[in-house]
């Protein structure tokens, strides 16, 4: 800013004469020029969206941390009525006499296997307890059946179990079921399974197939029967039960004590035991399909940012641009911001600084003298240029544009 903007823009200067003293001419605003009302209006209409993201969030947030009606969503949960819940089962051995008890822990489990003849279905799919866990409840129960265990937890297990994979085929609607072909009553009763899963090898192997050269079973049991390994956990869900002979072999087996403890191990049943337990295996089964996506848009977005663009264009600095784009631009932001007093004043300062010039008074003239300068020069009364100047504020745009068309006329009639 000039000195002379500085000078016709100096704050008390008055009109000899006047009936009352003008408002001073700012020739440097601070801020947009509105009042505090109106800032803190413009920021809340920008931060309209924020804020509304931030509500429907904290309302998210909110219905997630209240507590809700329990749910039983498991898969083979005795609880669980969806086509992978395991409840029809439940209910038929319950209707034929079996104390269905389901247990929230290790030590609920050893209780309930202490109370009389029981049968233990283990159904630990992330592995949480240890070989030294499996074990011992197996020696509790009368009979242990175990649902699809891992090889680390048939380790302390005295019956050599072994885990040989998954059977690696699907059956059809159109194929054959795998065939018992076993001296176990519950299995030669059961007839087929049409239920694929993992194969074991053991002392007694029912529903045989062959995996990697080796042969094993989907239903495997101890020489003296007290453990069974379910190689094929799929045939106790709803969805499944109809098919074939799972029925028959899930309410034999499980029904074979007046008690099932049906037991699910949790996170909570997790112990120390220096095994070396796989911390992946605590993860729920989603992750892995969520850190194969995360790989899939990572591999996308190096591909995307890492594509060639071209050479760089070469661009003579500075920068020429027009004065009329640079006002235009300035207007724009004016509007945008609402800043109608802010643009006001820097109009009336620049047309002050325009009169001086026009008028050749020295640069560090007063408003005051160029205000009796162009009435000399114009003809127009000294009271009405103060009032069209300094007495007349605008606050909407329209009339920002009327009063401005104003002070040009004004400018105009000022011979240079």
């Amino acid at each position: 800013m000039t000195r002379s903007e500085r000078n016709l823009g100096a704050p008390g200067a008055v009109l000899p004469g006047s009936p009352a003293e003008p408002p001073p001419v700012q020739g440097e605003v601070m801020g947009d020029g509105g009042s505090a009302a109106g800032t803190a209006r413009s920021r809340l209409r920008r931060a309209r969206p924020v804020i509304i993201g931030a509500l429907v969030l904290a309302v998210i947030v909110l219905l997630n941390l209240l507590p809700g009606p329990e749910k039983d969503d498991r898969p083979l949960s005795p609880g669980n009525p969806a086509p992978d819940g395991a409840r029809a089962v439940a209910e038929v051995l319950a209707a034929q006499g079996v104390d269905v008890v389901r247990a929230t822990s290790y030590e609920d489990a050893l209780a309930a296997l202490d109370g009389g003849p029981a049968t233990l279905f283990l159904n630990d799919a992330q592995a949480y307890l240890s070989a030294a866990q499996v074990a011992h409840l197996s020696e509790e129960a009368d009979l242990a059946v175990l649902a699809a265990p891992g090889a680390r937890q048939l380790s302390a297990l005295d019956d050599g179990f072994e885990q040989l994979g998954a059977v690696p085929f699907d059956l059809g609607d159109d194929e054959p079921g795998l065939q018992a072909d076993c001296s176990d009553p519950d299995a030669t009763a059961a007839g087929t399974l049409s239920m694929t899963g993992t194969a074991y090898s053991g002392i007694l192997e029912c529903f045989p197939t062959t995996i990697g050269g080796t042969e094993g079973g989907l239903y495997v049991t101890s020489a003296d029967g007290s453990v069974a390994v379910l190689g094929a956990p799929g045939i106790l869900s709803n969805e499944m039960m109809p098919d074939e002979g799972h029925a028959a072999l899930a309410l034999g087996v499980l029904g074979s004590f007046p008690t099932l403890v049906w037991y699910e191990p949790t996170g909570a049943d997790v112990v120390a035991s220096g095994e070396g337990i796989d911390p992946l295996t605590l993860l729920p089964a989603w992750v892995d399909h969520l850190l194969v996506w995360l790989l899939a848009c990572s591999v996308l977005a190096m591909l995307w940012r890492g594509r060639r663009l071209g050479p760089l264009a070469a661009e003579p600095l500075p920068v020429v641009v027009r004065a009329a784009e640079t006002a235009e631009g300035r207007a724009r932001l004016y509007q945008d911001s609402g800043s109608v007093a802010h643009a006001a004043a820097n109009l009336r300062a620049a047309t002050l600084a325009r009169l001086a010039r026009r008028l050749r008074v020295d640069r560090s003239a007063t408003p005051v003298e160029v205000l009796d300068a162009a009435s000399r020069q114009g003809g127009r009364p000294r009271i009405e240029l103060e009032r069209r100047l300094f007495h007349h504020t605008p606050t909407t745009n329209r009339e920002l544009v009327l009063w401005a068309q104003e002070i040009l006329d004004l400018e105009k009639e000022i011979p240079s």
